[in-house]
């Protein structure tokens, strides 16, 4: 008997510019790949969808993909997402000047579709990364003014431009700069530097845009990835994220949320470099609808930290398994990975990034081998690696990975001292401090002390915790009250009673 041929799966890439998009394009975009029995999709380090499908399953889909205004490329990557952190607009930070109506205007200035890899993101956050893109735009103390950082294709290689350039130019100053570093006329062979000052003249030559000088240098943001998984009370609503293992995302699933979206009149969804799903605007009135949800896809929120600051490539299954081996080992070691974030890279891809960077080195070798690296000062956004082992077999990285962040918390607890922030200056408690009962969220372990009340709510020092409002939620994680338990005491006071 003949055995049964397997399908060939070809990759399908649809960008969402900025990472965001309308509910209604992407329930449309939903309905008919599952339509032609595709189950599955997934979300891509630079924001977009992605999912697989056969020659059968796509000439079935042509007409509808063709109808829709995302772009979409199959096995190809020939124009990479444009990237944002509009993601974070009001829910990580919230920016002077930089808000919703400024990222869409720009990224409607584009009237062209790159093929370099465009960054726009705020200087303000720690959730997109500065510098992955090619051209890469950084928000500055100056309204609708941003820093330009250009990284020439396949390298770490970094050059700022002299000035500062206004939002609506950010269109057409990429579209100049496409233009000479793909096609390279008139460029000098010279260094980066020499490279990247006669680019900016050149495209200042070309176009009459606004400028200004920068009156500082950059400031980054301290890298402190946020958690960006759970349902969490801002204002008076509540944003979800959403993150799956697997990095898989089920169709009816997304169908069913699209469905909450629009009865609960959500308008739009937002994805992350991290691979997950956030949804904002979520009414108190309608958490039920998504604990509904969440129930009946059996999706698991509030994952280790130590899960999510990871950084992979699209589609690649030896990274997520190795990943998941890392992970394992760190949960049961009780591995401290806090401002820190790992990348993997099995090909060449230098759009992987965090502080720590795992490098396949295997080559023709039969056991898996990687090269270890960290980049300056950890720092997430640094595009310089600094070499810590090199040729470590894959069943050594774990232990090694161990070393290294003991080095990070070690450099930290220096640096901390020599600033003055040793314990000894730290300040005591009042002895008059009265004691209250404290109660702790079972999610998120944060602890609620009537002493300090919480902040993060607006509630006031001095009311207990029986006095709270029903509707109370927990500061951090957004659970409700009735998810707190009770801390028992164990000091001398009560003990002598």
């Amino acid at each position: 008997m003949a055995k049964k041929r397997q399908p060939a799966w070809k990759r399908v890439k649809v960008n969402l510019p900025g990472g965001f998009v309308s509910v209604g394009d992407l329930r449309t975009l939903l309905v008919a790949i599952e339509s032609v029995g595709i189950r599955t999709v997934k979300i891509g380090a630079r924001q977009q969808i992605l999912f697989a499908a056969t020659s059968e399953q796509l000439e079935e889909l042509t007409y509808d993909l063709l109808n829709q205004e995302l772009l979409h490329e199959v096995v190809n990557d020939y124009y990479p997402n444009i990237v944002s952190s509009y993601v974070s607009d009001g829910i990580f930070n919230q920016s002077r000047w930089l808000r919703e109506g400024i990222y869409k205007d720009i990224l409607s200035s584009f009237e062209f579709v790159p093929k370099l890899k465009v960054n726009i993101v705020d200087a303000n956050q720690s959730l997109v990364p500065y510098y992955t893109g090619n051209l890469n735009f950084v928000s500055s103390d100056v309204g609708n003014f941003w820093h330009v950082f250009i990284r020439w294709p396949k390298t770490n290689q970094l050059f700022e431009w002299s000035s500062l350039v206004y939002s609506m130019d950010i269109g057409e100053i990429c579209r100049q700069l496409e233009k000479l570093i793909l096609q390279g006329d008139g460029l000098p062979k010279a260094g980066g530097r020499a490279l990247g000052a006669s680019l900016e003249a050149k495209v200042k030559e070309a176009v009459q845009f606004h400028c200004q000088n920068s009156a500082r240098p950059l400031v980054e943001s301290e890298f402190r990835l946020p958690y960006y998984e759970g349902l969490n009370r801002y204002d008076d609503k509540f944003w979800l994220g959403i993150y799956r293992p697997d990095e898989t995302y089920t169709v009816s699933f997304l169908l069913d949320v699209c469905g909450a979206c629009q009865t609960s009149r959500i308008g739009q969804l937002y994805t992350t470099p991290w691979r997950s799903l956030i949804i904002k605007d979520i009414r108190q009135e309608d958490r039920t609808v998504w604990d509904y949800i969440l129930d009946k896809h059996r999706v698991n929120l509030r994952h280790a930290s130590n899960e999510l600051n990871w950084q992979l490539e699209d589609w690649c299954e030896s990274a997520l398994k190795l990943k998941r081996s890392i992970v394992r080992y760190f949960d049961r070691m009780n591995i401290r990975t806090y401002r820190l974030c790992f990348g993997i890279k099995i090909g060449t891809n230098s759009g992987i990034w965090g502080s720590i960077i795992l490098k396949d080195t295997t080559g023709g070798g039969k056991e898996p081998c990687f090269d270890v690296l960290h980049t300056k000062d950890f720092n997430a956004n640094s595009r310089t690696l600094i070499p810590y082992k090199q040729g470590v077999a894959q069943q050594l990285l774990p232990r090694v990975l161990e070393e290294l962040c003991d080095k990070f918390y070690d450099l930290a607890v220096d640096d901390g001292l020599s600033a003055d922030h040793s314990t000894a200056y730290l300040p005591e408690a009042p002895e008059t401090l009265p004691a209250h009962q404290q109660f702790q969220c079972t999610h998120c372990l944060s602890i609620y002390d009537a002493a300090y009340g919480d902040a993060l709510m607006a509630v006031p020092p001095g009311l207990e915790f029986a006095d709270l409002p029903a509707d109370y939620a927990c500061g951090v994680c957004g659970a409700p009250k009735e998810d707190f338990n009770p801390i028992h005491r164990t000091d001398k006071t009560s003990a002598t009673h």
